[in-house]
């Protein structure tokens, strides 16, 4: 009497791995699990931005492109900074991007503004930009407030019911509370803090 099994058995039992293994696979869908990971990064990055802009605000009584930081305020950099310079102007909130150098949406004055004053008060890491995988949306409404922003990638934050959900211009240098079925579905929708 032989023992094992045969060709064939092994061949069915294979096959039926194979069935169940492709059954998981578009179940779980790996592409849209890694958009999740993804966003729970640049949520992460978004919240930690925002805390920085608030620590920083708590020690020097103002938000970065308020205060006399020399790379903040002038010359070209300084203009890229005066939307935020508002005493209160409700909504849209104007934005400027922060991203990682290698990205089209860097922008030198604004990532040497955040480097000279909340990277050197220590409220973010130096090697903070270098880590970021998407462009922040930093948008201010008064002298007091900060609002820090990113576009989710994947389906259950693009379509999250529960959380507000922004809108940014085409120009991509303000933000309105509200989005659109046809936003969400462009991916034109950020998730803010505030």
């Amino acid at each position: 009497m032989s023992q094992g099994f045969t060709l064939i058995e092994l061949l069915i039992v294979i096959g039926v791995l194979g069935i169940l293994a492709s059954g998981l696979l578009a179940a779980v869908d790996p592409f849209e699990q890694l958009k999740k990971a993804r966003d729970a990064n640049n949520r992460n990055a978004s919240v930690e931005t925002l805390n920085a802009l608030t620590r920083y605000y708590a020690t020097h009584g103002v938000l970065p492109w308020q205060s006399t930081v020399v790379t903040c305020i002038t010359g070209g950099v300084g203009a890229v900074f005066d939307p935020l310079r508002v005493s209160e102007s409700g909504y849209p909130h104007a934005v400027v991007k922060i991203a990682n150098t290698t990205s089209t949406d860097y922008t030198a004055a604004v990532n040497g503004c955040i480097t000279d004053s909340v990277l050197a008060d220590g409220e973010l890491k130096s090697a903070f930009f270098s880590g970021l995988s998407t462009t922040l949306y930093l948008g201010s409404g008064s002298n007091t407030t900060a609002i820090v922003c990113y576009a989710p990638e994947g389906k259950a934050l693009r379509n999250d019911t529960v959380a507000v959900q922004w809108s940014i211009n085409a120009a991509g240098n303000s933000v309105a509370v509200g989005c659109t079925t046809a936003q969400k579905d462009a991916g034109e929708c950020l998730q803010c803090f505030e």
